[in-house]
């Protein structure tokens, strides 16, 4: 009876520990799936309305987490720059949406484009002296962007003349307004979009595209090391997205760093 008694002991407590690691392992891949996701304030692709994170490019996102049964939880931050430093911490694991850089690219992976974005120069339309494509324009006006972004990197390493605006990219416009600019530059889409929203009269701006890049989904390394099919099956299911949507196809530019 002691021997039965002993084996019957051994047996649920095999039983009891098989059990247990089939729960640690079904928590882990939980959390294997549930990604963390910074989401910066920039309209119309992200930006926050009654209290929800929407725009066209978050429900682009949302429909392919739902195609992938992949969970997610989503943070509204306000810049690119806060995005980048919660995912430095490992505080996040993913940055929507962004263009590419050489610096972002150490902390992530950048995936398959999901849009393709123009950046453009905006500036005041009474100001006849502005031209952007000329030579001189470089040398001379005063410019700026949002700061923390891929764009005022972009202006720095082109050297123009450059002065620090504004994080936040709704008072980006009243850099212009207010003469302390000659020049920004921003998404053309974004600069529409601020000017509707803000009710601009939109005859007082000029809006010029400058160049078209890659909008795509930064995820971290850290994530993509514990996760190493994620980035293989959000590619796939990007091009799904693009092609249900008959999105353009468009070459991809050279990173963040065009040659005009």
């Amino acid at each position: 009876m002691r021997t039965t008694s002993m084996q019957t002991g051994v047996s649920k407590l095999a039983v009891y520990s098989l059990f247990s690691a089939m729960l640690l392992l079904a928590g882990n891949e939980v959390l294997a799936q549930t990604l963390r996701v910074a989401v910066p304030d920039y309209p119309p692709y992200t930006y926050v309305q009654n209290k929800q994170i929407t725009g066209e490019g978050f429900q682009a996102f949302d429909s392919i987490m739902t195609q992938l049964d992949v969970n997610y939880r989503a943070e509204a931050v306000p810049h690119f720059g806060r995005a980048i430093i919660d995912m430095e911490n490992n505080q996040v694991d993913a940055m929507l949406l962004a263009t590419e850089s050489p610096e972002r690219n150490q902390l992530a992976e950048y995936s398959e484009p999901l849009f393709f974005t123009d950046w453009a120069w905006v500036w005041l339309t009474k100001r006849n002296d502005i031209q952007p494509d000329s030579n001189e324009f470089k040398d001379v006006a005063i410019v700026s962007a949002q700061k923390n972004s891929n764009i005022y990197r972009w202006l720095a390493l082109q050297n123009y003349q450059i002065t620090p605006g504004t994080s936040d990219i709704r008072d980006l416009l009243n850099l212009l307004d207010r003469g302390r600019v000659d020049a920004i530059m921003l998404p053309a889409l974004t600069a529409t979009t601020l000017i509707n929203k803000n009710q601009r009269d939109s005859a007082k701006y000029n809006i010029h595209k400058h160049i078209q890049l890659p909008y795509g989904i930064y995820v971290s390394k850290a994530y993509l090391a514990n996760n190493p099919d994620f980035m293989l099956k959000l590619n796939q299911a990007i091009k799904k997205y693009n092609n249900d949507n008959k999105k353009p196809k468009t070459a991809k530019t050279e990173i963040a760093a065009p040659n005009n």
